[in-house]
């Protein structure tokens, strides 16, 4: 072993840690996939209240007409570009929670000071704790979470472990092309960094080979970036690595401008790259284990602008995804006719999903003192 190679060893070290606790543990993990619906969705011409002559008073132009909706009940309906989850809420697998918002958020509505508060459950801007260092508040000695992207977001935190990966691939192939090590040294110092990069290497050779045997998966997803995140999501978790987090996002839904087009689309690229999503996790046998679960900043105005858009308003519906979903609708449907200051108002604190996570699906303590929404079967 060369000078060299042996500072490369050296180097990979901090890795070991951020290996997924598959490696050498093996417990079995529910996971839950967070979408990030970045610059703020349109949640009303999403899950659509069509029956409501309100909403057709606000929305001159955009509005979605009757049959231009897939009926849900109750005078909802979804976008039609969201008719490949269609299934699954006939199987009673998708559930929407609407009026979810920020307590007295206030109508600046920026994008940074929204988006902070749902990453760390926190109204401190100077905040650096994901909302996840709170449910997990203990160390770990594994990886528990992969960011497909850039931003940790709600993962961020000095004691919770997780990574950003662009490409697993060529995470795999860093970790197994490490040079092979000696297995013996009369240096207990160098012995025992020895035997922690052959740990390393054993690890790493686990990885990539998991990865390797699963690549064929990437087919069944749609092209594009976030077809491709989501099949290396789901890559991950058919590789048992046993992590309690995924994230991943799609953008940009900041519509102020011509949105019917833009938002058409972002929903065809959401709803099929999910789609396939859950047709993967149900033939591995792992649906039940998975909850993907959708968060924006806010939602948009009730009323469109004067540029065929709408801007930053405040309460919206999300929706969560999975075997363990207990379908339906939750929540307070919108009431246009009561708006606050032009906005649906607020009927859920957005703290309510992750106490729900926490409690339901974790079986965790929650952190925040609100009542979760029973979403999650």
């Amino acid at each position: 072993m060369n000078r060299r190679d042996f500072l490369k060893s050296l180097g990979a070290l901090p890795l070991l840690h951020l290996l997924p606790a598959s490696v050498e543990a093996g417990q079995k993990q529910r996971c839950v996939v967070l979408v990030e619906l970045k610059g703020g969705n349109d949640s009303l011409n999403t899950l659509v209240p069509y029956q409501d002559a309100a909403y057709y008073r606000l929305r001159p132009q955009l509005a979605l007409r009757e049959q231009q909706v897939l009926p849900l009940g109750n005078g909802m309906g979804l976008h039609p570009a969201m008719q490949p989850l269609l299934p699954l809420w006939r199987n009673g697998e998708m559930a929407w929670i609407q009026g979810v918002g920020i307590p007295g958020q206030n109508l600046a509505r920026s994008h940074f000071t929204s988006i902070h508060t749902w990453d760390t459950a926190s109204e401190d801007q100077h905040s650096q704790q994901g909302w996840l260092s709170r449910v997990f508040p203990e160390q770990a000695q594994h990886l528990q979470g992969v960011v497909i992207g850039d931003e940790l977001g709600p993962l961020a935190g000095g004691h919770f472990n997780a990574v950003n990966l662009h490409d697993i691939d060529a995470f795999a192939a860093y970790i197994s092309s490490l040079p092979a090590v000696p297995t013996h040294s009369s240096n207990p110092m160098l012995a025992h960094i020895l035997a922690t990069q052959q740990r390393l290497l054993n690890a790493g050779a686990e990885v990539s080979h998991k990865l390797k045997g699963n690549q064929a998966i990437k087919q069944q997803f749609p092209k594009g970036a976030f077809g491709e995140g989501l099949a290396s999501i789901a890559r991950l978790i058919l590789s048992d690595f046993n992590m309690p987090v995924y994230k991943i996002g799609l953008g940009n839904f900041d519509t102020h401008v011509s949105q019917p087009n833009l938002h058409q689309k972002l929903l065809g690229e959401l709803a099929n790259g999910l789609a396939a999503f859950s047709k993967v996790m149900q033939a591995h046998g792992k649906w039940g284990d998975v909850m993907v679960l959708s968060y924006s900043e806010f939602g948009r105005r009730a009323a469109e602008n004067h540029n065929m858009g709408t801007d930053h308003g405040s309460a919206a519906a999300h929706f969560a995804i999975g075997g363990g979903v207990k379908g339906g609708m939750y929540g307070t449907h919108p009431d246009l006719d009561a708006l606050n200051e032009g906005d649906v108002r607020n009927s859920l604190d957005f703290r309510s999903l992750y106490a729900s996570l926490a409690r339901r699906w974790w079986q965790r303590s929650s952190p925040w003192p609100v009542a979760d929404i029973p979403f999650i079967a």
